[in-house]
């Protein structure tokens, strides 16, 4: 495995300043700076490939129905109606990459209402 090193002298100033107030390694905050990151950016991901799955023709949509979808780049790369077997398959041929499963129909995009009680 390669190392990663940070060359930006402000960064790393900065990142030893709080690694010593915080009391922990300076690589172990950057590991935790990293790991927010790429959580973020697979959020961000699966929200692009929801909204590509939504803005598929009605008609393509409903032809999934009864199976679920892998969605990719904005396409469907694979489908079954086994959701685990689709999930394995999608995994081992691509990694760790965000991608969407999900069940396929022409049903519109979910819509939620969070409530949460009003103190007076």
């Amino acid at each position: 495995m390669a190392a990663i090193a940070l060359y930006e002298p402000m960064l790393v100033e900065e990142t030893e300043q709080v690694a010593e107030y915080e009391g922990k390694d300076a690589a172990q905050v950057v590991a935790d700076a990293v790991r927010r990151y790429l959580a973020m950016y697979r959020q961000r991901r699966i929200v692009a490939e929801t909204e590509a799955w939504y803005a598929l023709p009605a008609e393509e949509r409903r032809s999934y129905a009864g199976r679920f979808v892998a969605v990719l780049g904005g396409q469907v790369v694979d489908s079954d109606s086994d959701r685990l077997a689709l999930y394995f398959r999608v995994r081992e041929s691509s990694g760790r990459q965000p991608i969407l499963i999900t069940e396929g129909g022409d049903q519109p995009i979910p819509v939620y209402h969070i409530r949460s009680p009003r103190l007076a």
